[in-house]
């Protein structure tokens, strides 16, 4: 199943502004294009700061949208996007 296009942002956008959310209770994997051993990485809602189409990481690094494959809120996985490679 495909999702449409800004799912990613309307996540991320109601982690930051909806009050009854904890960005700190966010995991974000992305891939990472060979900065990491699996090609993907994990960071907390806290630990970036969100863009228009992109997510800014503490160490200045900025990864757009499409490279976020999951989106786990506590225990649950709340996106997924089938990696095709």
């Amino acid at each position: 199943m495909r999702m449409r296009k800004g799912k990613v942002r309307e996540i991320l956008e109601a982690m930051i502004w909806d009050s009854r959310n904890r960005p700190i209770d966010y995991r974000i994997v992305f891939i990472s294009r060979g900065e990491s051993p699996n090609n993907l990485e994990e960071v907390r809602g806290d630990q970036i700061e969100v863009k228009k189409d992109r997510i800014k990481l503490s160490d200045g690094r900025e990864i757009p949208h499409h490279r976020i494959v999951a989106i786990w809120k506590g225990n649950m996985l709340i996106y997924l996007r089938e990696l095709n490679y």
